[in-house]
């Protein structure tokens, strides 16, 4: 198929070729009118985005990319004149953020596309969310009209309801889940990774399989052998991966505060935790040296509401993990007990203050771990960040340009522009920047206050680790703390899942690992506590 469609789709005088799972994927979606397209990261999706509206015959094709990427993915469709032949009209390309806007609802109605090509389809994961609702209503009310592919290359972090309305817009009936949500729901309790709190109350996977290992290998052949499911289970590089596992350095004032943190669930101010989110966001801070500070102080009242409500909603997530029905954030307990006394007193009173805080700096042992780290080499090096506020002081001291929260720096210059201009090293984002771009040349990373998600670490090591590096590439993890070295380990076992049920093998897993393990003593055992 790849010989057939090359010369259908390279312009005239073109040496271009299509590469085998591009041909695959075009032929799928054009016999289902359709497709989900599960892709490795770095293997450039990116040509199919241009060409499939050409090869479907489609003439209003709207194509949706993440905010980050417009730019790059115009630039792309720009240099693709005179390799590729030009679909005419153009994708009309809108981003993640416009899906926020009410006036997308009468773009759509106005446009009509009858192709909607989603790049990045993971970033829609929450069918709940105002973007997908707007989509789910145009795509049900044109179902005979229009036609939709999504892309992504990681579908999904523990659950299959991540995705699971993806593959009824592209296949509809022909989907490989059920159409009905409480049912996918079902299979979702059945399939699901809800790691190790789950303490034996999985419900029987029952028709999916005797055991959830049978159940997994049962949905994954399913995924598989389902017209207009493309999974490609490869790797973009030929090259080795390696990361490294390294530790910041000790420092006494941080281990006495990570005591009152893990015994208390406070930070320095009584900040509390109360949720996984807040209890990882508070973690990574304080490993990194800082801690958020009400800024004014709230009123006694309001804060002691707060307190009472973080231990109510911790107390509930733990008893979520014995009912079949895992509750993870402060939100979805709120609205599950509305009628509760402790609920009740904290809505009476949070609209009372308006919450603001500003960081205060305990120590800068972490950001002299990372100075000390770009200063070991003269290699082109990248430091991904996590916090701004440890962003932008690294950048202070090591006078390196910061491409910070909407990806770019100071001058306001991109990552592209860097690219151009060859800048050695530079602190950068990796929420504003972990998507999409091209970043090859730099082949030595550190990651400070990573993710705790191998759906991300996936997308920054898909930014060197790609198609056409001709170079090992090596990934620096910077351990602040034991619940960092913990949030690896979930990568790990989230990667696991993703195998496991989409057959997608990611770079986490197909890497080779190195720790530096710490040295507890009595004084440091509550920093580098791990569960």
């Amino acid at each position: 198929m790849a010989e057939i469609l090359t010369p259908e789709m390279r312009a005239k005088g073109s040496m271009a070729t299509v590469r085998p799972w591009q041909a695959m994927a075009i032929v799928e979606v054009i016999e289902n009118n359709g497709g989900f397209l599960a892709l490795p990261v770095g293997l450039g999706k990116t040509l199919l985005c241009d060409q499939l509206g050409r090869m479907m015959n489609k003439k209003r094709v709207l194509l949706i990319v993440p905010t980050s990427l417009k730019d790059k993915t115009k630039a792309d469709f720009a240099s693709y004149i005179g390799v590729w032949r030009r679909s005419n009209p153009p994708p009309v390309i809108k981003t993640i953020h416009d899906l926020q806007r009410k006036s997308m609802v009468k773009f759509l109605d106005k446009y009509k596309p009858d192709l909607i090509i989603i790049d990045e389809a993971d970033d829609l994961q929450n069918p709940k969310s105002s973007m997908c609702r707007k989509l789910d209503r145009y795509i049900v009310a044109n179902r005979k009209h229009v036609a939709v592919v999504c892309m992504t290359g990681t579908p999904s972090r523990k659950s299959i309801m991540n995705y699971w309305h993806l593959l009824c817009w592209c296949l509809d009936d022909r989907a490989p889940v059920p159409l009905n949500v409480g049912e996918a729901r079902m299979w979702g309790a059945a399939l699901d990774d809800y790691g190790p709190k789950w303490k034996g109350n999985r419900p029987d996977p029952g028709p999916l399989g005797d055991s959830l290992g049978e159940a997994r290998e049962w949905f994954r052949v399913r995924l598989l052998e389902t017209p207009g499911v493309v999974i490609v289970d490869g790797d973009s590089c030929d090259q080795p991966l390696t990361i490294n596992v390294i530790l910041a350095k000790e420092d006494p004032l941080l281990d006495k505060h990570f005591k009152n943190f893990l015994v208390d669930f406070e930070n320095p101010d009584g900040i509390t935790v109360s949720d996984p989110l807040s209890r990882w966001r508070m973690d990574t801070r304080l490993g990194a040296g800082y801690y958020d500070k009400w800024d004014p102080a709230p009123p006694d009242e309001w804060r002691e509401a707060k307190r009472a409500l973080a231990k109510f909603v911790r107390e509930e997530i733990d008893l979520s993990t014995h009912t079949g029905m895992p509750l993870d954030t402060e939100g979805e307990v709120i609205r599950a007990n509305l009628d509760h006394p402790i609920v009740e007193e904290w809505l009476a009173v949070k609209d009372t203050f308006k919450e603001k805080t500003k960081p205060v700096w305990l120590s800068t042992s972490t950001l002299e771990s990372a100075a000390e780290w770009l200063a070991e080499s003269d290699e082109p090096s990248i430091v991904w960040v996590g916090g701004v506020e440890f962003a932008e002081a690294l950048s202070y001291i090591t006078k390196l340009p910061y491409f910070g929260p909407k990806g770019k720096d100071q001058q306001g210059r991109g990552l592209y522009a860097a690219k151009a201009e060859r800048i050695p090293k530079m602190v950068v984002s990796w929420h504003a920047n972990k998507k999409g771009l091209n970043l090859q040349a730099w082949r030595r990373h550190l990651i400070v206050m990573p993710p705790q998600s191998a759906k991300w670490l996936e997308q920054l090591f898909g930014r060197s680790h790609r198609s056409m590096q001709d170079q090992p590439v090596r990934f620096y993890i910077l351990g602040t703390s034991g619940g960092v070295l913990d949030g690896f380990d979930a990568a790990i076992s989230e990667a696991r899942f993703a195998k496991g049920t989409i057959s997608l093998t990611q770079k986490i897993l197909r890497s080779k690992i190195t720790r530096q393990k710490p040295k507890l003593t009595k004084s440091n055992r509550f920093r580098w506590a791990q569960r």
